[in-house]
């Protein structure tokens, strides 16, 4: 299975590469900024790989846990893109975003239109949802630009929202009850993580010991 992940910079260091090879022996890097990708939006170049296969493209700040190897193995057809789904809803509900940008399983052959769209005006799209108020600055909303782009022709199909989660080590229990309350299953935590959870996104929190994956609430290795 063809696996992309993108580290480039220092906010992240190689443990995170550590971490997910061990957990995804294949698992390919780009750790090289090609111009005129910026960071994250490095994803793109993997929209135009030469591959007849499905390939998955995850983000280097993610814990894989339980069964994760159900949602890279989720089946998907062509024409269809499978991503998993924000239902934290860390984005204003009402402009309709469904998903989080920390993975995606499509057919290459599918996705060269959006790396063309892209590269038709990087600079563009890499402010364009900055400007229009859906995210902060400076780079963000590469994940929207996904989102809006496979809607122009594919169909958008979700993982299971019981199978991901995520989590800051800094939260407040008040942020705590609140993701538990939405969550849609019966529960993140109750003495252990809850075994259909695969995949934990550790927002805005860039260090932790390699091997070991800690949260405030949780404990495994």
């Amino acid at each position: 299975m063809n696996i992309f992940s993108v580290r480039i910079g220092n906010k992240y260091g190689p443990e995170y590469e550590d971490y997910l090879k061990s957990k995804l022996p294949t698992i390919r890097f780009i750790n090289r900024a090609v111009d005129p990708y910026i960071l994250q939006w490095n994803k793109i170049r993997a929209f135009n790989e030469e591959s007849i296969e499905p390939i998955c493209v995850i983000d280097c700040d993610v814990s894989l846990v339980g069964e994760y190897m159900e949602l890279f193995e989720y089946p998907i057809k062509r024409g269809q893109f499978l991503s998993i789904p924000s239902w934290w809803n860390d984005t204003d509900p009402k402009r309709g975003y469904q998903i989080n940008g920390g993975f995606y399983k499509f057919y290459p052959q599918d996705t060269c239109y959006i790396w063309e769209k892209f590269n038709s005006d990087p600079y563009k799209w890499m402010s364009y949802y900055v400007k229009n108020g859906t995210t902060i600055g400076p780079l963000n909303g590469e994940q929207y630009f996904v989102e809006d782009s496979v809607k122009e022709r594919l169909e958008l199909i979700l993982a299971p929202g019981e199978w991901v989660t995520q989590w800051n080590e800094d939260w407040q229990f008040k942020r705590y009850d609140y993701m538990e309350s939405v969550y849609p299953g019966d529960y993140i935590y109750d003495g252990e993580l809850n075994p259909e959870i695969k995949l934990v996104h550790h927002q805005h929190q860039p260090s932790r010991e390699p091997g070991n994956i800690r949260l405030k609430f949780l404990q495994y290795q």
